[in-house]
Protein backbone atom coordinates (compact mmCIF):
# COMPACT_ATOMS: atom_id res chain seq x y z
CA UNK A 1 0.00 0.00 0.00
CA UNK A 2 2.98 2.21 -0.30
CA UNK A 3 1.51 5.15 -3.00
CA UNK A 4 -1.96 5.19 -1.63
CA UNK A 5 -0.95 4.69 2.54
CA UNK A 6 -3.52 7.03 4.10
CA UNK A 7 -4.97 8.25 0.83
CA UNK A 8 -8.50 6.89 1.44
CA UNK A 9 -10.10 4.64 4.41
CA UNK A 10 -8.88 0.94 4.24
CA UNK A 11 -10.54 -1.69 5.57
CA UNK A 12 -7.20 -3.32 7.77
CA UNK A 13 -9.30 -6.34 8.73
CA UNK A 14 -9.41 -7.28 5.57
CA UNK A 15 -5.60 -8.24 5.01
CA UNK A 16 -3.34 -10.52 7.29
CA UNK A 17 -0.37 -7.77 6.59
CA UNK A 18 -0.05 -4.74 5.31
CA UNK A 19 3.59 -3.37 4.11
CA UNK A 20 3.83 0.69 3.06
CA UNK A 21 6.43 2.27 2.36
CA UNK A 22 4.56 5.47 3.61
CA UNK A 23 7.19 8.19 2.43
CA UNK A 24 5.28 9.59 -0.16
CA UNK A 25 2.19 10.05 1.77
CA UNK A 26 2.88 10.40 5.65
CA UNK A 27 6.24 11.70 6.09
CA UNK A 28 9.95 11.03 4.87
CA UNK A 29 11.21 8.71 2.62
CA UNK A 30 12.14 5.15 4.08
CA UNK A 31 9.44 5.78 6.54
CA UNK A 32 7.79 2.23 6.78
CA UNK A 33 4.72 0.86 8.27
CA UNK A 34 3.78 -2.53 8.95
CA UNK A 35 0.37 -3.36 10.42
CA UNK A 36 0.30 -7.33 11.01
CA UNK A 37 -2.80 -9.17 12.05
CA UNK A 38 -2.37 -11.34 15.72
CA UNK A 39 -2.81 -14.46 14.10
CA UNK A 40 0.13 -14.00 11.56
CA UNK A 41 2.75 -12.96 14.58
CA UNK A 42 4.71 -15.68 15.85
CA UNK A 43 4.58 -18.09 12.31
CA UNK A 44 7.67 -16.55 10.33
CA UNK A 45 9.60 -18.94 8.11
CA UNK A 46 13.10 -19.84 9.81
CA UNK A 47 14.67 -18.35 7.40
CA UNK A 48 12.89 -14.76 8.06
CA UNK A 49 15.47 -12.59 9.37
CA UNK A 50 14.72 -11.32 12.73
CA UNK A 51 14.15 -7.45 11.48
CA UNK A 52 11.22 -8.93 9.26
CA UNK A 53 10.16 -11.85 12.28
CA UNK A 54 6.93 -9.50 14.19
CA UNK A 55 7.63 -11.28 16.85
CA UNK A 56 10.84 -10.19 17.85
CA UNK A 57 9.16 -6.75 17.96
CA UNK A 58 6.58 -7.32 20.58
CA UNK A 59 7.81 -5.96 23.89
CA UNK A 60 10.63 -4.63 22.66
CA UNK A 61 12.16 -2.85 19.17
CA UNK A 62 14.93 -5.05 17.44
CA UNK A 63 16.35 -1.75 16.50
CA UNK A 64 16.70 1.79 17.31
CA UNK A 65 13.53 3.98 15.71
CA UNK A 66 13.81 6.35 13.21
CA UNK A 67 13.06 9.09 16.12
CA UNK A 68 13.09 11.95 13.68
CA UNK A 69 11.02 10.29 11.09
CA UNK A 70 8.19 8.96 13.41
CA UNK A 71 8.25 12.49 14.81
CA UNK A 72 8.03 14.31 11.32
CA UNK A 73 5.07 11.54 10.69
CA UNK A 74 3.09 12.50 14.34
CA UNK A 75 3.12 16.54 12.16
CA UNK A 76 1.71 15.15 8.82
CA UNK A 77 -0.96 12.92 11.23
CA UNK A 78 -2.22 16.36 13.13
CA UNK A 79 -2.60 18.26 9.45
CA UNK A 80 -4.81 15.67 8.19
CA UNK A 81 -6.75 15.59 11.34
CA UNK A 82 -7.24 19.40 10.87
CA UNK A 83 -7.84 19.16 7.75
CA UNK A 84 -10.69 16.91 8.10
CA UNK A 85 -9.37 13.44 8.34
CA UNK A 86 -9.05 10.59 5.88
CA UNK A 87 -12.57 11.30 4.81
CA UNK A 88 -11.32 14.99 3.56
CA UNK A 89 -7.93 13.98 2.32
CA UNK A 90 -9.94 11.13 0.21
CA UNK A 91 -12.37 13.65 -1.18
CA UNK A 92 -9.36 15.45 -2.18
CA UNK A 93 -7.45 12.97 -4.01
CA UNK A 94 -10.53 12.40 -5.96
CA UNK A 95 -11.30 15.66 -7.03
CA UNK A 96 -7.74 16.09 -7.66
CA UNK A 97 -7.21 12.89 -9.84
CA UNK A 98 -11.06 13.15 -11.44
CA UNK A 99 -9.52 16.94 -12.65
CA UNK A 100 -5.87 15.46 -14.02
CA UNK A 101 -7.90 12.53 -15.97
CA UNK A 102 -10.46 14.65 -17.63
CA UNK A 103 -7.69 16.97 -18.48
CA UNK A 104 -5.95 13.58 -20.18
CA UNK A 105 -9.13 12.24 -21.86
CA UNK A 106 -10.93 15.78 -23.15
CA UNK A 107 -7.36 17.40 -24.41
CA UNK A 108 -7.12 18.68 -27.91
CA UNK A 109 -7.91 15.79 -30.66
CA UNK A 110 -6.98 13.31 -27.82
CA UNK A 111 -3.38 15.07 -27.86
CA UNK A 112 -2.84 13.33 -24.50
CA UNK A 113 -3.62 9.40 -23.24
CA UNK A 114 -3.96 7.58 -19.99
CA UNK A 115 -3.07 4.12 -20.76
CA UNK A 116 -4.44 2.59 -18.01
CA UNK A 117 -8.08 1.27 -18.54
CA UNK A 118 -10.98 3.33 -16.60
CA UNK A 119 -11.28 0.59 -13.82
CA UNK A 120 -7.38 0.38 -12.76
CA UNK A 121 -7.05 4.41 -12.45
CA UNK A 122 -4.88 5.44 -9.64
CA UNK A 123 -5.58 8.45 -7.47
CA UNK A 124 -1.98 8.81 -6.77
CA UNK A 125 -0.25 8.24 -9.74
CA UNK A 126 -1.44 9.20 -12.76
CA UNK A 127 0.23 8.21 -15.67
CA UNK A 128 -0.02 9.77 -19.54
CA UNK A 129 1.48 10.00 -23.23
CA UNK A 130 1.34 11.66 -26.17
CA UNK A 131 1.00 8.68 -28.40
CA UNK A 132 0.43 11.37 -31.75
CA UNK A 133 3.84 13.04 -31.51
CA UNK A 134 6.10 10.19 -29.76
CA UNK A 135 8.80 9.89 -27.74
CA UNK A 136 10.58 13.57 -28.30
CA UNK A 137 7.37 15.57 -27.84
CA UNK A 138 7.40 13.52 -24.68
CA UNK A 139 10.76 14.40 -23.67
CA UNK A 140 10.19 18.14 -24.43
CA UNK A 141 6.55 18.35 -22.48
CA UNK A 142 8.82 17.15 -19.45
CA UNK A 143 11.75 19.20 -20.22
CA UNK A 144 9.72 22.44 -20.27
CA UNK A 145 7.49 21.61 -17.50
CA UNK A 146 10.54 21.80 -15.52
CA UNK A 147 11.43 24.58 -16.52
CA UNK A 148 7.97 26.18 -15.47
CA UNK A 149 8.69 24.83 -12.07
CA UNK A 150 6.77 21.17 -12.08
CA UNK A 151 9.52 18.57 -11.72
CA UNK A 152 9.89 14.83 -11.87
CA UNK A 153 6.65 14.38 -14.43
CA UNK A 154 9.19 11.64 -16.13
CA UNK A 155 7.41 8.15 -16.51
CA UNK A 156 8.52 5.30 -14.93
CA UNK A 157 11.62 3.79 -16.20
CA UNK A 158 10.45 0.73 -17.65
CA UNK A 159 6.68 2.15 -19.05
CA UNK A 160 8.05 5.74 -20.18
CA UNK A 161 5.61 8.73 -20.80
CA UNK A 162 4.77 10.63 -18.07
CA UNK A 163 3.68 10.22 -14.38
CA UNK A 164 2.01 12.97 -12.19
CA UNK A 165 2.12 11.82 -8.34
CA UNK A 166 -0.26 13.84 -7.03
CA UNK A 167 -0.40 12.25 -3.08
CA UNK A 168 -1.55 13.73 -0.26
CA UNK A 169 0.71 16.71 0.36
CA UNK A 170 0.44 17.65 -3.68
CA UNK A 171 -2.44 20.99 -3.58
CA UNK A 172 -4.90 21.10 -5.64
CA UNK A 173 -3.61 24.46 -7.12
CA UNK A 174 -0.33 21.83 -8.14
CA UNK A 175 -3.17 19.86 -10.20
CA UNK A 176 -4.56 22.80 -11.60
CA UNK A 177 -0.94 24.40 -12.98
CA UNK A 178 -0.42 20.87 -14.50
CA UNK A 179 -3.77 21.04 -16.18
CA UNK A 180 -3.35 24.80 -17.04
CA UNK A 181 0.20 24.07 -18.31
CA UNK A 182 -1.07 20.37 -20.28
CA UNK A 183 -4.00 22.35 -22.71
CA UNK A 184 -0.69 25.10 -23.75
CA UNK A 185 1.73 22.30 -24.25
CA UNK A 186 -1.01 20.40 -26.21
CA UNK A 187 -2.52 24.00 -28.11
CA UNK A 188 1.02 25.10 -29.33
CA UNK A 189 2.24 21.05 -30.61
CA UNK A 190 -0.95 19.75 -31.79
Amino acid sequence: MSSNFCSKKVDVSRYGLIYAGAQKNIGPAGVTVVIVRDDLVGKARPETPAILDYKVMEGSLYNTPPCWSIYICGLVFKHMLAMGGIEAIAAANASKAAALYEAIDNSVGGFFVAPVDVSCRSKMNVPFVIPSKGEEAEKSFVAEATKAGMKELKGHRSVGGMRASIYNSVPRKGVDALIAFMKEFAEKNA
